[in-house]
């Protein structure tokens, strides 16, 4: 077991202080005997399999600008009710759970404990994808989000495509079609804070002005109610700003660029080198989706990676993941374009592929 103290915590408060943990031999109950493999969630099939209520907390994330933002972000707690009440509503899971809600029971009473091919942090919320929301802000002036392809791997609580779809819904409506494909290990995860993050995000929008004016009622404080009326209005909210929202989750070695988007214009990633044995992988995927080898691929792509430059006892880290972009097939250039240097060191790395 390896812990290092870098995350921020889940709940309204964020803080420094609580262990990143890294298993290499979880619970019996959650060991996982070969990697989860490339799999499509639909959107629909999540926000039908929501309860009819979710709460909610705020993070704040700071700008370049000098002010904050805040988005919401699914309570852990609420996410752990919902998973024991499904498996109430059926006897067999109530018998016998699966090992995916086995694994999703303890993670979310632990969310940042690691167990490689198990589950991949993805309940909690990470500084460096803060930093990323807050890099992405500082260059919204000159990379403009709205018709491009965006691939975010290993979402998790997807900080910075809230960002990106908040800027979306807080414009006025565009005729370009936005692509936002969101990439994560657990299944569980994007059903159960991802995509629920996403709607709060829409919820609390611009977006969703009129349909917050049109309800009957008024929500309770840090609550939402799910109801039939506001997954129709968030529907048409998305084809109303021209947002393409797809979800995959399984293994980085299965994932199939020719069957999500093919190639994107901004890839992002956060938190995801911190172990070795995983980045040749990420590296294909990135440059993959950056379509560097094949010439009738995107011309103006961004690939950021946001990372601790260190992450102790485990491997990895930025001195580890430059290493392997350069040796990877053709290689590619990495270039540090923010930086935190006190304290835990924390950079915002852009990828040129050769």
């Amino acid at each position: 077991m390896f812990k290092f103290n870098f995350d921020v915590e889940d709940d309204t408060e964020q803080s420094t202080d609580v262990n990143h943990t890294i298993q290499n031999n979880g619970p019996a109950s959650v060991q996982a005997v070969a990697p989860d493999v490339f799999t499509e969630l639909f959107l629909t099939d999540a926000l039908n399999s929501l309860p009819s209520k979710i709460s909610y907390s705020p993070i704040t994330i700071p700008l370049a600008s000098g002010t904050e933002l805040s988005l919401p972000r699914r309570d852990l707690f609420d996410a752990r009710f919902q998973l024991i009440s499904q498996n109430v509503d059926d006897p067999d899971a109530l018998e016998q759970p699966s090992i995916n809600a086995r694994s999703a029971l303890h993670f979310l009473d632990a969310p940042s404990d690691l167990v490689p091919l198990v589950y991949e942090g993805g309940l909690k919320t990470w500084e460096c994808s803060i930093d990323l929301a807050s890099y992405l802000d500082g260059i919204s002036s000159q990379f403009d989000v709205s018709g491009k392809r965006v691939l975010e791997i290993g979402c998790g609580t997807s900080i910075p495509s809230l960002y990106i779809l908040h800027r979306i819904f807080s414009s006025p409506p565009s005729q370009n079609q936005t692509h936002i494909h969101l990439q994560d290990y657990n299944a569980s995860v994007l059903e159960l804070v991802t995509i629920p993050n996403i709607i709060l995000t829409w919820y609390l929008s611009e977006a969703a002005g009129m349909y917050r004016k049109s309800e009957e009622r008024a929500d309770s404080p840090l609550e939402l109610d799910i109801s039939e009326g506001l997954k129709d209005a968030f529907h048409q909210s998305l084809m109303t700003y021209g947002v393409e929202l797809r979800f995959f989750s399984g293994s980085w070695d299965t994932f199939d660029l020719q069957k999500s988007c093919g190639s994107y214009n901004l890839v992002l990633t956060s938190e995801t080198i911190y172990r070795m044995e995983s980045l040749p992988s990420l590296t294909a995927i990135m440059r993959g989706a950056c379509k560097a080898e094949d010439p009738t691929g995107v011309d103006d792509y961004l690939c950021l990676v946001a990372a601790k430059v260190l992450y102790f006892g485990v491997g990895g880290g930025v001195t580890e993941f430059v290493r392997c972009v350069q040796s990877s097939d053709k290689g590619g250039t990495v270039k540090t374009v923010w930086e935190k240097t006190q304290g835990v060191e924390r950079r915002v790395m852009s990828i040129t592929w050769n």
